[in-house]
C-alpha cells in the first residue's frame, strides 16, 4: 500500500483515534475496543510508555491502520517505522520527517496552524496537514476561514474541539478528524470498561458516516442529554457501575434546538443494531507484510511535567 492509499483509507472513514494512554496495558486495550467499533485508523502517541513495543504488537492486525503521533525528529520515525507503523504524524511542521517516510513507503502528516505553515507542510511533502491546536485559535470558524483561501489543502483537524464542533467540523471540506480524549475519556480506560470504549466509539462511527441521520442518538450519547439504561447484570464489571462511569465523562452543553431532536428521538422507531460486519469493507483490509494548563503559570519552553484537566487532556 502507497502512501496516497494509506490516506485515502483514512479519509474514507474521516476519523483516527489518537490513543494517549499512561501504560502500554491501557492503549492495547484501548485497540482492541475501538476496533470492535469499527475504528479503522489509530494512532499511537509516542508519549505511552513503550510506544514502540505497541506498534509491533498491533501493526501486523489487518482490520485497522497503525500508525505513530507526537513525532518530533527523524530518529523516532524511524524507529516506528521499524515497528510497522503504516503512518508518522506530528504536531509540528518538521519537513525532515518527509524523506524518512518517503523512502520507507509510508504516509506524512505534519503539523501546521498558520496558512504559511499549512502551505510549507504541504509543499515539503506531506500527504495531510494536522492542524494543531485547531480549537485553540477558533475551531470551526477558523478552519472555515482557512479552506475559503486554500482550498486544495488537505486537512486533518485535532486538538480539544467538542462533539457539538465536531458537527460543523464534518459539514467542511475536512479529510480527517482525529480524535483523543473526546473519543476516549481516560476515566474509562483507566477503570478498564473497554465495552464502554466500544459503545461510545460505535456512537463516534455512525455518526461520521450519517451525521444528519445519527445526530440525535449522537447526541443522547455523548451529550448526556438523556439518561442511559444499565447494562444488564452479566455484562456488568465485578464492583463497577457502568451508569456511574458514563455520567462522570465530561459532558457539552446541548442547545434548546439539539434537545428538542433528542427528545423526539426517544418516541422514534429504535435504529437496528450496529452490525460491524455490515460497516467494514473487506476491502479495506491491508497486509503489512506485503510492504518492504489552566493555572496560567504554563510556558512553551517549559518542559516540566505538569498535571492537566479533565478539559485539558488533549494537551497529552
Amino acid at each position: 500500500m502507497i502512501p496516497r492509499e494509506m490516506v485515502s483509507l483514512m479519509e474514507r472513514r474521516r476519523l483516527v483515534a489518537e490513543v494517549r494512554t499512561a501504560t502500554a496495558i491501557q492503549a492495547l486495550g484501548v485497540v482492541d475496543a475501538l476496533a470492535a467499533a469499527g475504528i479503522t485508523s489509530i494512532e499511537i502517541s509516542l508519549t505511552i510508555p513503550g510506544a514502540n513495543e505497541i506498534l509491533s504488537h498491533v501493526a501486523a492486525r489487518r482490520d485497522i491502520l497503525v500508525g505513530v503521533g507526537a513525532v518530533l525528529d527523524p530518529r523516532q520515525a524511524s524507529e516506528a517505522i521499524s515497528n510497522g507503523a503504516r503512518f508518522v504524524s506530528s504536531p509540528i511542521l518538521a519537513a525532515d520527517l518527509v524523506p524518512v517516510c518517503r523512502d520507507a513507503n509510508v504516509a506524512c502528516i505534519l503539523g501546521a496552524l498558520t496558512p504559511t505553515e499549512i502551505i510549507q507542510a504541504q509543499r515539503a511533502g506531506a500527504e495531510m496537514v494536522k492542524l494543531f491546536p485547531a480549537e485553540a485559535l477558533g475551531g470551526p470558524i477558523y478552519v472555515r476561514a482557512l479552506l475559503r483561501q486554500l482550498t486544495h489543502v488537505s486537512l486533518q483537524v485535532s486538538g480539544g474541539f467538542t462533539a457539538e464542533n465536531m458537527t460543523e467540523y464534518l459539514q467542511l471540506p475536512v479529510r480527517t478528524l482525529a480524535l483523543g480524549s473526546l473519543l476516549v475519556p481516560r476515566v474509562l480506560y483507566e477503570r478498564g470498561n473497554w465495552q464502554a470504549i466500544t459503545n461510545r466509539a460505535r456512537a463516534f462511527v455512525e455518526f461520521a458516516a450519517n451525521p444528519h441521520v445519527n445526530a440525535a442518538r449522537f447526541l443522547a450519547m455523548i451529550g448526556g442529554a438523556t439518561p442511559m439504561r444499565p447494562m444488564p447484570p452479566q455484562q456488568q464489571q465485578p464492583g463497577l457501575d457502568p451508569v456511574a462511569v458514563i455520567s462522570a465523562v465530561p459532558t457539552i452543553n446541548i442547545s434548546p434546538a439539539a434537545a428538542a431532536a433528542v427528545a423526539a428521538a426517544g418516541h422514534a422507531e429504535p435504529e437496528p443494531e450496529y452490525d460491524a460486519a455490515n460497516t467494514y469493507d473487506a476491502g479495506d483490509a491491508y497486509d503489512p507484510s506485503a510492504y518492504d494548563p489552566s493555572s496560567g503559570s504554563f510556558k512553551p519552553w517549559d518542559s516540566r511535567p505538569i498535571e492537566l484537566g479533565d478539559d485539558e487532556d488533549w494537551l497529552r
